[in-house]
């Protein structure tokens, strides 16, 4: 498969995979932070930022097992009504992609 047949997800994989092997460079989890930047918050949805689209939803999330609890069909649908976005799947395919673009341009 060419690089242009893939999803930005597998792009982002295969780069975070490739990095790895570098000294100094770990594989881990890219932050939400990075992915849902306040650029991002406010061009997509009605908030500056993730923890406030978490305190006006009324998610109290301390750990990453309690965010994960919390995705259902009662979170895409507080996500539809408050973003650009039918789901959460779609909000955060959007957030990786730009991400890995934001990524791919830095290199430049």
């Amino acid at each position: 498969m060419s690089d242009d047949n893939k999803s930005d997800l597998e792009r982002l994989t295969d780069s975070l995979e490739k990095n790895a092997d570098k000294p100094n460079q770990s594989l881990g989890l890219v932050s939400f932070t990075d992915l849902f930047t306040p650029d991002f918050m406010s061009k997509y949805t009605k908030f500056a930022n993730f923890g406030e689209l978490l305190i006006v939803g009324k998610y109290n999330v301390s750990r990453f097992e309690e965010f994960l609890a919390l995705l259902n069909a009662e979170f895409d649908k507080f996500i539809a009504k408050n973003s650009n976005f039918k789901t959460w799947e779609e909000m955060q395919s959007t957030a990786v992609s730009e991400y890995y673009k934001r990524q791919e341009a830095a290199k430049q």
